[in-house]
């Protein structure tokens, strides 16, 4: 029998958070269903979504990031702004086939962010068994091209009839990419059952790995809903990422995570509040969503540079609360 190891309790976690919400999150949606496209101050991706936004403030306050942001304010501030002014321009002034551009622009930066994420929980759960153990290329690019069906699936939920993109049926696209992408992955999963791992670790780790990687975008695929699909993917994210953020927290002190947790709620906090209550006219009207849109572009751009484990940097910072990595 196996042992109850810290890192065996990590990848638990990790596994829960995972594949729970793939089957939770729509049955929930389902006893309180949601609006349509446009309204989702009210649904469930907020009260998951936002909260892991708000949780990167813990990389714009963790003393050890000091020396980091220090030589990087284009990453946490200049940039961010300068997104989060520009989409709003644009979604101020432009007609309504300009506005469709940029909804489909962030849906499918969007899509981007979660498969990188994605990769990144993978690797992290094979290196918590075996540290050494790593993704083969083949895998990682796997990963990668299932951006394709989540960036589409994505699309969905944004309003298309000022575009082109209404007369294609999304759905079919997704489900076709799917099936190939499944393809793929029986490929994957027995070329890794015949060959050695690299860096060692159990063939069923990265199995399940790999799968979770395929279930995670099954919601685009096998939801008629573009909404609810798209909540149920985002709950996955925000979990995954809640949950790394607070076990990075808490090597800094017993109880930091818990702090971690009640800033990032603030932050998700101060989100829905300009989001449901912000002025809907004036000037004041262009701070609310230029603000909101700031926050978003400062998650993904930070998490682009705090996450790469390639660079020792980075990696050195990580190890102080990953040691197995």
């Amino acid at each position: 029998m196996a042992r109850w190891t810290p890192y065996t309790r990590f990848r638990f976690v990790l596994l829960i958070t995972g594949f729970a919400p793939l089957l939770l999150v729509p049955l929930i949606l389902r006893a309180w269903p949601l609006p349509s496209h446009g309204t989702w101050s009210t649904s469930f991706i907020y009260l998951t979504g936002v909260l892991h936004v708000g949780m990167t403030s813990f990389f714009y306050l963790d003393q050890e990031m000091g020396k980091f942001r220090r030589e990087r304010p284009h990453l946490f501030i200049t940039w961010p702004l300068v997104i989060g002014v520009s989409a709003t321009f644009g979604l101020t002034v432009l007609p309504g086939f300009g506005q469709a551009l940029i909804n489909v622009a962030f849906a499918a930066w969007l899509g981007w962010h979660y498969t990188c994420q994605q990769v990144g929980v993978v690797a992290i759960a094979l290196k918590s068994e075996v540290a050494s153990a790593r993704l083969r290329s083949r895998e990682r690019t796997f990963i990668r091209c299932t951006a394709a069906v989540t960036i589409v699936g994505l699309v969905r939920s944004v309003d298309l009839t000022a575009t082109p993109l209404r007369h294609v049926d999304l759905l079919l696209a997704c489900r076709m990419a799917f099936l190939a992408l499944v393809v793929a992955l029986v490929w994957l999963l027995v070329r890794s059952a015949v060959e050695a791992a690299p860096g060692g670790g159990r063939p069923t780790t990265r199995a399940v790995s790999l799968l979770w990687a395929t279930a995670f975008m099954s919601p685009v695929v096998f939801l008629r809903s573009p909404i609810v699909a798209t909540a149920t993917i985002a709950a996955v994210h925000s979990l995954h990422y809640v949950f790394l953020v607070s076990y990075l927290s808490r090597s800094r002190r017993r109880w930091a995570w818990a702090g971690t947790l009640a800033v990032g709620s603030l932050t998700g906090g101060v989100y829905i509040v300009l989001l449901v209550w912000g002025r809907t006219n004036g000037v004041l009207s262009h701070a609310v969503p230029a603000m909101l849109l700031t926050m978003v572009a400062a998650h993904r751009l930070v998490d682009t540079r705090v996450w790469r484990l390639r660079e020792p940097e980075r990696l050195d910072y990580m190890r102080r609360s990953f040691q197995f990595l």
